[in-house]
């Protein structure tokens, strides 16, 4: 899987450890919730160059309407034109654009992972100053799902990240161009990610805070290697952690971490039961 980390981890604020650690249930998030805004929104140029516009078209209508190649014969080279001048334009571009982004954001979860257990910034960004981290064991089957040799989604993805997008042809993007770019100045994220078809969630949890349905999707336990309580969690907290792993005896063989932060702001990580309190 494309040299994939043994483990891979997830930042989240401590409200999502009731659901994680009790119902063992993960929030998958549409692209339009998403911290990027610019999320599947690559720059594109035209739908494609001619001949492969011509080719698209010709192979599309070919599969789903037999008798096209003998009726556009029949109808003569200016019908033909017209046809591919209409397909190629701004206004069927900007239309084909947009249906593409709903498509995705209505039908596909993000699952986005890092490499890295001890970035400040991602603790202070996505778990509320740093109180909650979960490890995932990368290899485990939960984040290998493909259906088929070339499936684009349904395993794990290492993201690119690029200093300048440069504009292309729609219809000439690869997966990793539309669904796996970023530009580098998210390159600290580390992500990797998995996207699931959100028919395969396991319950709809509600709204959140901006309308969006909070659609959750079932976690193995034996894919969760430790948790971590980070260090601005309180007390109350790490206490709510260690009764909802002691409540899950499929939770058993996870490991209780906890972050500490030092006096020049790095963070370690260590078993709980192990940790010093920072020299200050």
């Amino acid at each position: 899987m494309r040299d994939v980390p043994a483990s891979l981890y997830k930042y989240a604020p401590p409200e999502r450890a009731a659901s994680v650690l009790d119902d063992l249930l993960i929030r998958f998030s549409q692209v339009s919730v998403m911290n990027d805004k610019e999320e599947f929104k690559p720059p594109i140029s035209e739908m494609a160059d001619g001949l492969m516009l011509q080719q698209k078209v010709l192979e599309r209508a070919a599969e789903t309407h037999p008798g096209f190649m003998d009726f556009m014969e029949k109808k003569g080279p200016e019908h033909s034109a017209a046809l591919y001048a209409k397909v190629g334009s701004r206004e069927n571009l900007a239309r084909t654009i947009k249906t593409i982004y709903e498509m995705n954001d209505k039908n596909f979860g993000i699952l986005s992972l890092s490499e890295l257990a001890t970035s400040v910034c991602m603790c202070d960004k996505y778990t509320e100053h740093g109180r909650f981290l979960l490890e995932f064991n990368s290899s485990h089957p939960w984040f290998d799902q493909r259906i088929a040799d070339n499936d684009d989604l349904r395993h794990l993805w290492r993201m690119s990240y690029v200093a300048d997008r440069t504009q292309a042809f729609l219809l000439a993007m690869t997966a990793q161009d539309y669904l796996y770019t970023k530009e580098t100045k998210w390159e600290y994220e580390k992500e990797w990610r998995i996207m699931l078809n959100f028919n395969s969630a396991a319950r709809k949890a509600g709204k959140d805070a901006t309308g969006t349905d909070v659609l959750l999707f079932a976690i193995p336990p034996d894919c969760l290697l430790s948790v971590t309580v980070g260090y601005n969690a309180s007390a109350e907290f790490v206490e709510q952690v260690r009764s909802l792993l002691a409540a899950n005896p499929c939770l058993s063989h996870l490991r209780l971490k906890a972050a500490r932060q030092w006096g020049g702001g790095s963070v370690e990580i260590e078993g709980l039961d192990e940790t010093r309190m920072p020299s200050r």
